[in-house]
C-alpha cells in the first residue's frame, strides 16, 4: 500500500478549471499570521470555482544551497492544489510530513528535479486516487542554488476548490498559519485581491473622537506616521444624532504615489470608506491628505495632534461657505 501511494503521488498530472468569477472578496486585508482570512465572491449558480493564494518569499543562500521551512500549513478538505516554483536555482525537492501513515514523504520521490534555464515547479494534488491529505502539515523546500545566486526567489501556492451554490455565492476560509509574512495574493478567476500577513496585530491611525463646532468642507494637511500602517479604510467620527461622514479622501506623497476612495453612500456602515486595495504607510514619511466631509463630521480644533501611531496636522480647512481655518482636523481613524 505505501508502493502504490508513492508511486501515485510520482505520477500526479494536474488539471485545474474554473467558472468565471465575477466578484471577489478577502477579509480582513491585513491579518495576524495564523488567523483565519475570509474569501467570498459571485460566480454563476452551482459552477465549480478555484481559489488560488500565493506568496513570493525570498531565500538566503548559503554554501550553494537553500532551505525553507513552512510550519503548520492548513490543508483543507477536498481538492487542492499545492505547488511551488523556484527561480536561479538548480534543482528543487520538498519534504512533507505527516503524510497518512508514511510519516515524512520526499517529494519528487525519485530525488530532487532540475531545473529549466533556472527554474523548477513541483506541484502535489489531492486527492490521490480518493485518499485525501487534510490538516496542519510541515513543508520543507530545498535543493542547489545556480553558482552565483545570493538568493532563491520562490512562489509558494495553494489552490482549493469550492463549489458555488444555487445564487452564485461561494464563501471559503484560509488558514494562514505557516504562511510567509508579507503579501498573499487571493485570486479566483480574472479577480485578485492582496491580504497582508504581520506578525503581530496591526496599528490604527485614530485621531480619537472630537467636538463641535463642525461644518462640511474640505481638509488638507499632512499625516506622519510613527509605525507602519496598513489601511484599506478611513472611518469618520459623526456629530451625535448627524450623519457626519467622509465623502471622499485623498492620500499621496511627494514620489507621485496616491490612493482615493470615495463614499459608498448611507448604509449600516455609512461612516467608512473603503479603498479599493490596501496599502502602507511608512514610519517617516510625509503623506498629504485632502478629506471631503459631508453632513456633521466631529472635529479636533487645533493644528496639530499627536498620536501613538504618529502625527496629523491642518494646513487649511475650507467649509462650504469658502470660509479659511488653519485648525480644524477632522476626527478620524485609518485602519
Amino acid at each position: 500500500m505505501i508502493l502504490i501511494f508513492l508511486l501515485l503521488l510520482a505520477a500526479i498530472s494536474i488539471t485545474v478549471t474554473s467558472a468565471t468569477v465575477t466578484e471577489l472578496y478577502a477579509h480582513p486585508e491585513v491579518v495576524v499570521q495564523g488567523a483565519e482570512v475570509s474569501i467570498s465572491g459571485k460566480a454563476s449558480p452551482n459552477e465549480v470555482v478555484w481559489i488560488y493564494s500565493s506568496s513570493v518569499p525570498s531565500l538566503p543562500v548559503s554554501d550553494g544551497r537553500y532551505r525553507r521551512e513552512f510550519n503548520g500549513i492548513y490543508f483543507p478538505k477536498g481538492e487542492k492544489v499545492f505547488s511551488m516554483t523556484a527561480g536561479k536555482i538548480e534543482d528543487i525537492r520538498l519534504s512533507l510530513t505527516p503524510v497518512l501513515w508514511l510519516g515524512t514523504v520526499n517529494y519528487p520521490t525519485t530525488g530532487p528535479r532540475e531545473a529549466t534555464n533556472g527554474t523548477a515547479s513541483l506541484s502535489l494534488s489531492f486527492p490521490i486516487q480518493g485518499v485525501d491529505l487534510s490538516g496542519e502539515k510541515d513543508i520543507s523546500v530545498y535543493g542547489a542554488a545556480e553558482d552565483s545566486a545570493t538568493s532563491v526567489i520562490l512562489e509558494f501556492a495553494m489552490a482549493i476548490k469550492v463549489t458555488a451554490d444555487s445564487n452564485g455565492d461561494f464563501s471559503f476560509g484560509i488558514d494562514t498559519g505557516g504562511f510567509p509574512l508579507g503579501e498573499l495574493v487571493i485570486s479566483a478567476s480574472e479577480k485578485e485581491r492582496t491580504v497582508h500577513i504581520v506578525s503581530t496585530e496591526p496599528s490604527v491611525f485614530d485621531t480619537g473622537p472630537g467636538m463641535y463646532p463642525s461644518i462640511p468642507g474640505t481638509h488638507h494637511g499632512k499625516i506622519i506616521p510613527a509605525q507602519t500602517l496598513f489601511v484599506h479604510k478611513l472611518y469618520t467620527y459623526p456629530c451625535i444624532g448627524t450623519g457626519g461622514h467622509s465623502e471622499r479622501i485623498t492620500i499621496s506623497n511627494a514620489s507621485g504615489w496616491t490612493q482615493t476612495a470615495m463614499w459608498d453612500g448611507y448604509n449600516e456602515e455609512g461612516h467608512n470608506i473603503y479603498f479599493a486595495d490596501s496599502f502602507e504607510l511608512r514610519p517617516g514619511v510625509e503623506y498629504n491628505y485632502t478629506i471631503e466631509t459631508s453632513s456633521y463630521p466631529q472635529i479636533i480644533h487645533t493644528s496639530q495632534l499627536n498620536t501613538n501611531a504618529g502625527t496629523i496636522t491642518c494646513e487649511k480647512f475650507v467649509d462650504v461657505n469658502g470660509k479659511v481655518y488653519k485648525d480644524w482636523i477632522p476626527a478620524i481613524i485609518l485602519s
